[in-house]
């Protein structure tokens, strides 16, 4: 007998701890998910929302009903995950427990498992229930966090239940080739490559344009209020967009800042960041002056508009072995929207798209001659609009959310058979192996 798990025309559970709420996630999971869910597939999303963040009603109500639209059932486990060991724990059992609840239900045909811990729940609910996963790994995770595996017992533990959400996974979606072709070649356990596709970080580039004056700022542009307007206009600004954390080498990027506004006195610094506190602190032990700098907070559906303003987008990241599975979301709207990267680290396949499209800086080395010679670069060169628009076009196919869609949906058609070209069709045959019966409490899956 099939499992109830099993039924062709089941849903799509998508788990992750990286609340939708917040820019980024709302980029990468709700854009996908909705833009999937029109091409035929039914998703359910469950996400982990920050308390503060579920207390912004409006916005919860603005989220909900992009998701509504498009037929998605939306549920929140509400938790602040800083802090206790304890506190993360109660928060993964009770998205556990939600995922198993729904699993007693709702017919699944997969979990669409978003990082290393839904990955994990996704793996205990096939164990109990059959129920497949696709395993969305966002990098590599033990190897990031070695803060929390630093010790030989707990990363050597680490690492066994890393193998095991890659062997037991029916796909595998990775943000880089390097990762993908690690996966494949047997790192993490040998698997088919049919079922291993890198989907890196995409960006909407429907949403970002290239004016036809790039270089020069768009002034007649709307959002960006007046006032900044009146301090980025005729400046070369250079951009740096997100949080502080580890991956993003803050010091050397500031001393390259520093170095441009000493030999170019139009250049000018802008920040778009929720930790303004922290990089005015920041900005100012490396003397730069506070009216070479703006520093502001936007919303990521505004994130076009002020990317307009921008030349040179700083992407200066660690070079670890756990990079080669990261790829900056930055890096995709910079080339959408016509801003020249300064690329130092990350991986090769992160600088191999700069030196692609022909656009911005790749640094070699962070010593001061480096950073100058860079610094120099930006004092002296000056973009064409072709260059701009060649970056633009050599990378959308990569990096533009249709493409990431694309690749999704046909990872989806060949992990389940029983979509159908036509969306869910009940009379679709299920390529699905028969399995006994499985009990989970009550209720029968």
């Amino acid at each position: 007998m099939t499992p109830r798990a099993y039924v062709g025309n089941g849903s799509i559970l998508y788990v992750t701890f990286d609340g939708v709420l917040r820019p980024l996630a709302f980029s990468q999971v709700v854009r996908v998910v909705v833009a999937l869910a029109r091409r035929g597939f039914r998703y359910r999303l469950l996400s982990v929302e920050r308390k503060n963040d579920l207390a912004d009603f409006a916005r919860v109500d603005r989220v909900k009903r992009v998701l509504a639209d498009a037929g998605i059932v939306w549920t929140t486990v509400g938790a602040d995950l800083e802090g206790s060991a304890r506190r993360s724990s109660e928060t993964i059992a009770r998205v556990a427990a939600t995922v198993l609840w729904t699993a007693r239900h709702e017919p699944l045909s997969l979990v669409h498992a978003r990082g290393y811990q839904a990955g994990a729940i996704a793996n205990a609910l096939r164990r109990i229930a059959g129920v497949p996963y696709l395993f969305d790994a966002r990098g590599c995770w033990i190897d990031e966090r070695m803060d929390w595996f630093a010790n030989p017992i707990p990363y050597a533990v680490g690492k066994f239940v890393e193998r095991g959400l890659y062997r037991d996974a029916a796909a595998v979606v990775t943000l880089t080739e390097l990762h993908a072709n690690d996966v494949i070649d047997g790192a993490f356990g040998k698997r088919k490559d049919s079922s291993v596709v890198a989907i890196p970080t995409c960006a909407d580039y429907g949403e970002f344009t290239i004016s036809a004056d790039r270089p020069a700022q768009p002034t007649s542009e709307t959002i960006v209020p007046a006032e900044v307007k009146r301090r980025l206009e005729g400046r070369v600004v250079l951009g740096i967009v997100g949080a502080l954390n580890r991956s993003y080498l803050v010091e050397p990027t500031l001393a390259l800042v520093k170095l441009a506004c000493d030999l170019l006195p139009r250049a000018h610094l802008l920040v778009l960041t929720q930790q303004q506190r922290e990089y005015a602190e920041l900005l100012a032990a490396e003397g730069i002056h506070r009216d070479r700098t703006t520093l502001a907070t936007v919303p990521h559906a505004d994130m076009a508009s002020w990317l307009a303003w921008v030349d040179w987008g700083l992407l200066l990241l660690a070079d670890t072995i756990a990079k080669r599975g990261s790829m900056p979301t930055k890096l995709a709207e910079f080339f959408a929207a016509g801003v020249r990267p300064v690329a130092y680290g990350c991986n090769s396949e992160m600088t191999n798209w700069v030196r692609r499209t022909r656009s911005g800086i790749i640094l070699e080395t962070l010593e001061r001659d480096a950073l100058l010679d860079a610094a120099r670069y930006i004092a002296d060169s000056t973009p064409s609009i072709e260059a701009l628009r060649y970056a633009r076009k050599v990378s959308a196919p990569h990096f533009s959310l249709s493409s990431g869609v694309e690749r999704y949906e046909t990872l989806l058609r060949r992990t389940i058979p029983c979509y159908g070209a036509h969306g869910n069709d009940p009379a679709s045959p299920c390529n699905f192996p028969s399995q006994p019966t499985h009990r989970v409490g009550k209720l029968r899956i």
